[in-house]
């Protein structure tokens, strides 16, 4: 099985600034999803008289440039189904249309949950009368709950198949659990089994386990000022789980970087607290500062970098960009606001995510090499 991770990253500067830095042996084993935001308050924007139009232009822009030629998924998971740009042209094909004019392999996502919505099934199906390439469903929250009702949730998963012509063998199916913060191991296992059972059968080319286990902010995941906590990574341990009970099925893994699917989409807030997110095995390691509009204000990501390299788990500044910043933060040659941090968080993460992915695969061939001898 090829160690391909399908990350679902925002759609925004500090995720383009993480992939850029990533190295390209570890590029070469990501595809990413796209999520595309709402467009951002700036003043190009609101001065625009065509925002919408602008600002996915620019997005598609940002794609092209990190990732022409490569295969990239994209969603506009938070925009309403019905949303058009000025020009009355639905979103989701206007995208489709600027990616593929640039030169990326762009991946169609069809939502399962946004399905019954008329104007979005037609968006869809005028990607796939002319797109030849690879299509992904994405299966989130409603998704499981329809899955208590078996005939419900595979006739509405035939119609999309039937109504976009979409052949199995070359479709990618995401099961997205969003939050997992509310849930145990045992349960999203469970909650798995009962959607997978369901579509095993189809034939699809592959899947992807996509969740997140960081809270929507970091108060509630360290709860006391300038600590140290770690976060257990249950989408990982449910994606292992999975791979162990599904072996013969091309499973991969799949997350949402370091901020979460409900978190703030990059709008700056005084009382933000300093913090780093470190993936490490099976966890977050999180140092947690305080408000950043309290002294000793950005000066905190000194320390805060340090007690990642003190705290047993850096790996040192050769692993990733991402590691080698958070050495130069703490030798004070900067401070970084939230924006640059995610971006140095995500990239460890991706680099980090590449090697524990590579690195459980090998270990379970060998363990089931071992048995067949």
């Amino acid at each position: 099985m090829n160690t391909t991770y399908f990350p679902i990253l925002k759609a925004l500067g500090a995720e383009f600034t993480a992939l850029e830095n990533t190295k390209p042996g570890n590029a070469t084993h990501i595809i990413p999803l796209f999520e595309l935001p709402k467009v951002p308050d700036r003043k190009k924007y609101r001065e625009s008289s065509t925002p919408i139009t602008e600002f996915i232009d620019d997005t598609s822009e940002e794609i092209r440039r990190l990732w022409a030629g490569k295969y990239a998924m994209f969603d506009a998971y938070h925009w309403s189904p019905t949303a058009t740009n000025e020009h009355g042209e639905h979103v989701i094909p206007y995208t489709y249309n600027a990616l593929e004019f640039m030169g990326v392999q762009a991946v169609p996502v069809v939502g399962y949950d946004r399905w019954g919505v008329l104007e979005y099934q037609m968006a869809l199906q005028s990607i796939s009368r002319t797109h030849k390439g690879k299509f992904c469903i994405r299966l989130d929250h409603t998704a499981f709950e329809d899955s208590a009702e078996p005939d419900f949730f595979q006739e509405n998963l035939g119609e999309i198949i039937s109504l976009l012509e979409l052949d199995p063998a070359n479709c990618h199916v995401i099961l997205d659990f969003e939050d997992v913060t509310p849930f145990g191991a045992i349960d999203l296992m469970g909650k798995f089994e009962s959607l997978f059972n369901l579509i095993s059968g189809y034939g699809f080319m592959s899947y992807s386990i996509a969740g997140c286990s960081l809270p929507k902010t970091i108060n509630e995941a360290v709860k006391k000022p300038n600590t140290c906590g770690a976060v257990l990574r249950k989408e990982m341990l449910l994606w292992r789980s999975a791979r162990q009970r599904f072996p013969r099925f091309p499973i991969y893994f799949g997350d949402y970087g370091v901020r979460g699917p409900n978190s703030n989409e990059g709008v700056p807030s005084k009382h933000t607290n300093g913090k780093i997110r470190h993936t490490i095995d099976k966890e977050y390691f999180v140092a947690r500062g305080q408000s950043i509009s309290k002294p000793p204000k950005g000066e905190q990501m000194w320390e805060l970098a340090q007690k990642i390299i003190d705290s047993g788990h850096y790996l040192g500044d050769q692993f990733s960009w991402g590691d080698s910043e958070i050495l130069r933060c703490s030798k004070k040659k900067f401070k970084g606001n939230a924006g640059q941090w995610i971006a140095i968080d995500t990239n460890h993460h991706l680099a980090y995510v590449v090697a524990e992915v590579a690195e459980f695969e090998r270990v379970t061939a060998s363990r089931t090499a071992t048995v067949e001898e």
